[in-house]
């Protein structure tokens, strides 16, 4: 079943078949080779996405999609243009805090590129920057975004390995914060060297105004994490009050989405909801035919077999992950490999948290790498550039953030300080 199912999948996706049907074909496919009952299929499905904190998915995209329409992405970037916007390639560094602001709001990459990319884009090009670059730059923020919480596969790996979502959202923010610092150094460096412009630097009053306007925006973070630190709510509860508290910011006080505008935003969450939950559900079938097949105890007991041990383990998950965010969707990539690659992270003895952060951080370069990342896809579209002119200068970002993937994988500190601080992990 095992040579069908691959064989299947890999043909489809060279022919250019979505991921999700070239998965489902396959696996139906693997299980008529096999003589199993076809019912088993939507079975799988079905117990797969059974899951509690599965909720969370549609409610986050929802939250994000009120956020993005209700014009809370163009008073983070006001607020962070008066902070840092004075700076040479002051631009560029917005882009990077705005994103980190907005990723504590959205929970997804893409949400994130679309919203900050949609309000930047057009400005930087007008200032002189490159268009290539400026969509480069977005995308490696995006890519960058993904480790700070909430974020949706975060709730996928945690839901798959039973490991705490509230957890995974603390160890996030530490490899998160510094991998935007980096990013924002190298913007400097590229700025000088290029002599991109230098804004006007904001008054006080000015900074005020500004963190006076967002702060509201800002304050759901504090919502969503403090009360799964404090245990008022679970990250899926969680994911309800920030629909609450987005719809209220949006729709009432700020009244930026008419109320004849809910219907479509509901519209779009919905579609991009059911394609992220279709997605997850029926690689839970594509995963069953792998266990029964013993592929992930077979590759378990090959790669705890690797000269290194738990170092080149490290290393092996690395350039597996990398390379598979180059071509698949991070969820999908997480449903895949995290139930065969996890037993054996844990009986090498990395911590879970651990390795759902680096895990997390490999799939959101993904993000930004040819041919498939979603961030540079959408950073494209809005730049009007084509994908190639990008491929240049996101490069030395792709390089700057796999150097730090290499930090972060090695030392655990980053991405546990946290959990352990107010966890007791």
């Amino acid at each position: 079943m095992a040579i069908i199912l691959f064989l299947s999948f890999f043909i489809l996706l060279i022919l250019g078949a979505p991921i999700v049907f070239s998965i489902g074909v396959g696996t139906t496919a693997a299980l008529m080779a096999g003589g199993i009952p076809l019912e088993i299929l939507p079975q799988k499905i079905f117990s797969g996405l059974n899951h509690f904190p599965y909720l969370a998915v549609p409610l986050f995209v929802l939250a994000g999609m009120l956020m993005e329409t209700g014009g809370i992405s163009k008073r983070i970037v006001d607020l962070s243009n008066a902070m840092v916007g004075h700076i040479r390639g002051g631009m560029g560094m917005v882009v990077i805090v705005a994103t980190i602001f907005f990723s504590d709001i959205s929970g997804s990459s893409a949400a994130d590129t679309a919203a900050i990319g949609s309000v930047m884009i057009p400005p930087m090009k007008r200032r002189g920057y490159d268009p290539g670059f400026a969509a480069a730059l977005v995308t490696a923020a995006g890519g960058m975004g993904v480790l700070i919480p909430p974020c949706l596969t975060m709730v996928v790996f945690g839901s798959l390995t039973n490991t705490s979502i509230g957890a995974l959202f603390l160890a996030g923010f530490v490899p998160g914060i510094s991998m935007g610092l980096i990013l924002m150094l190298l913007t400097y460096i590229i700025a000088k060297k290029k002599y991109f412009p230098r804004e006007r630097r904001a008054t006080f009053r000015e900074f005020l105004i500004a963190f006076k306007r967002a702060f509201l925006s800002l304050f759901m973070g504090v919502i969503i994490l403090g009360g799964i630190i404090l245990g008022v709510f679970t990250a899926t509860e969680a994911a309800a009050v920030a629909v609450m508290y987005g719809f209220f910011l949006s729709v009432i006080l700020y009244k930026e989405i008419k109320v004849s505008q809910i219907p479509e935003i509901l519209w779009k969450s919905a579609v991009i909801s059911g394609v992220v939950m279709f997605v997850v559900g029926i690689s839970y079938g594509f995963g069953w035919v792998i266990g029964k097949e013993q592929i992930p105890i077979k590759l378990a007991n090959f790669m705890i077999g690797i000269p290194g041990g738990k170092w080149m383990f490290l290393l092996a998950v690395n350039v597996l992950l990398l390379a598979m965010g180059m071509f698949f969707d991070a969820s999908l990539s997480v449903v895949i490999l995290v139930p065969i690659l996890f037993p054996v992270a844990v009986e090498l003895g990395i911590h879970p948290v651990h390795f759902g952060i680096f895990v997390i951080m490999n799939l959101g370069i993904g993000f930004t790498t040819p041919p498939y990342g979603i961030s540079l896809l959408i950073a494209s579209s809005i730049a009007k550039v084509p994908l190639t002119s990008l491929i240049r200068p996101i490069l030395p970002y792709i390089l700057t953030m796999i150097g730090f993937l290499m930090v972060i994988t090695y030392i655990p500190w980053f991405s546990m300080v946290l959990p352990r601080l107010f966890m007791g992990y």
